[in-house]
């Protein structure tokens, strides 16, 4: 069983979790098919987590319809609802996202005047783990970006591109990067697409980075790649205009890539 749960449902995990569900759910909806039925403290050891904690989830995967419960002997068991029922939770969640835009648009101007910064003053936020790179690389992804990283901090982290990683094979980006140079650079433009669309460049040698800045429109953000996965994003004008500024002089110093 436990070979089966660590392996067999590997390829699902990324399925289940851009469906809507949290890493831990995630576990407990698979300990729970795995078990086929099990009372609350078998789903937690099969998905390792917490009893107290796994009990929590298994009644948020209920009011998700993806599981349910049956007595037996006057012990409640948990068992999973029908493999059909995940295609109806995502058409649930798309109506219910689909039914709030216009809430959200309507509400747009009092967010934008609550969180317009004072004149001149940078807006400085943090991002961490998955869901905040998501979020920063959904916005610099719809503009044109100019961005300097190291492959190899990307890799040793993550183990894949973050871009593919987080929004799949398929998305292309706009602008210039420029990578430090090495092994890790190579495999980097090897994988990436370059067009008239996106171009990158190699830093010279002795020019190297431990973290990431991607600029785009007024923002500029640093990735640390640290357990976190921490990014500190400055929005202000002046100072994303002087890391173009910046920029365009180490662009000039570098050489094109070529795959």
């Amino acid at each position: 069983m436990s070979n089966q749960f660590s392996s067999g449902f590997q390829s699902v995990r990324p399925l289940l979790r851009r469906i809507g569900l949290d890493d831990k759910e995630v576990e407990v909806y698979l300990a729970v098919l795995a078990l086929k039925i099990g009372r609350a403290s078998a789903v937690a050891k099969t998905a390792k987590q917490s009893r107290s904690h796994t009990y929590l989830i298994l009644r948020s995967l209920k009011e998700k319809g993806l599981v349910g419960e049956v007595e037996r002997g006057k012990v409640i068991h948990f068992i999973a609802e029908q493999p059909e029922r995940l295609l109806q939770y995502v058409q649930e969640r798309e109506r219910e996202l689909h039914s709030l835009q216009p809430l959200v648009q309507g509400v747009m101007p009092l967010f934008q005047s609550i969180t317009k910064p004072l004149m001149g003053a940078p807006r400085v936020t943090m991002l961490q783990g998955k869901a905040g790179m998501k979020q920063l690389y959904r916005d610099a992804l719809s503009a044109e970006i100019c961005g300097i990283f190291n492959p190899k901090a990307m890799y040793d982290t993550l183990g894949e591109n973050i871009v593919t990683m987080l929004f799949g094979t398929q998305t292309r980006m706009k602008g210039r990067d420029l990578v430090v140079a090495g092994e890790a650079a190579e495999r980097y433009i090897c994988e990436v697409p370059q067009d008239e669309s996106y171009a990158i460049r190699t830093l010279p040698q002795e020019v190297t980075f431990d973290t990431d800045t991607i600029c785009f429109g007024d923002t500029v953000a640093y990735f640390a790649y640290d357990e976190e996965r921490t990014i500190v994003r400055i929005e202000n004008a002046n100072i994303a205009n002087a890391f173009r500024a910046w920029f365009e002089i180490l662009w000039a110093a570098s050489r094109p890539a070529k795959p």
